[in-house]
């Protein structure tokens, strides 16, 4: 089982929101009957200094700092890894762990509520940002930004965030871009989002599905 440590990162807004989102990843993964899991690892406080502003066409904007966020997510990966080890180690010695646990933690994905900035230019988070990922060795960081989904109706905001994560979960296991109707199809604008299905092509599912199973092998 590919487990997915999953946090927030902030004060993240519409927690209930999230919270379903969460529950909605894990469902259409089971369906599936893929070994991919989300695992709440609860909230990541972040001080007022970590919120930056950049100067955009749109006047100033606050952020989060990519670079601060990749590396805190990576810190807490890392503690994560440990405690599961430990406790295993444990278990083992008490003779309790008898079952051949293939379960691992080697990938953790972060939700803010601010768009991300970075060294690199201003991008145009609102319309054209979905998420960053980095590698650390074999960790794998994914942060998104909630801000580009945002929307009155919580209906359409929930839909565009669970086909966010599963385009970053999509990533991590390998797959590109693509141009069915697909989530691996980013959209230029957030109304072409809307109209993306909330799944994964033919294609891109039966190589997702590849992935996976072979990493689990």
């Amino acid at each position: 089982m590919e487990l997915i440590g999953f946090v927030h990162v902030g004060n993240t807004f519409n927690e209930r929101l999230i919270a379903r989102v969460y529950r909605k990843v894990n469902a259409y993964f089971k369906s599936k009957y893929l070994p991919i899991r989300l695992v709440y690892l609860g909230e990541l406080e972040l001080g007022p200094g970590y919120l930056v502003n950049i100067q955009t066409k749109e006047g100033s904007v606050k952020g989060y700092p990519l670079e601060g966020i990749t590396e805190l997510l990576h810190a807490s990966l890392i503690h994560k890894q440990e405690e599961l080890m430990q406790k295993r180690r444990i278990r083992e010695e008490r003779k309790e762990d008898k079952s051949k646990n293939t379960s691992r933690m080697n990938k953790i994905f972060g939700i803010v509520n601010f768009p991300l900035v970075s060294r690199n230019p201003y991008l145009d988070f609102y319309e054209k940002f979905l998420g960053i990922q980095q590698n650390f060795h074999d960790l794998r960081v994914m942060v998104i930004s909630i801000k580009p989904f945002e929307d009155k109706n919580e209906e359409i905001f929930e839909k565009r965030l669970f086909k966010g994560i599963l385009h970053e979960i999509g990533h991590a296991f390998g797959l590109d871009h693509c141009q069915n109707d697909c989530v691996m199809n980013p959209p230029k604008l957030i109304a072409e989002w809307d109209l993306r299905k909330e799944d994964f092509c033919k294609e891109c599912f039966l190589e997702l599905k590849e992935n996976v199973e072979g990493k689990n092998d």
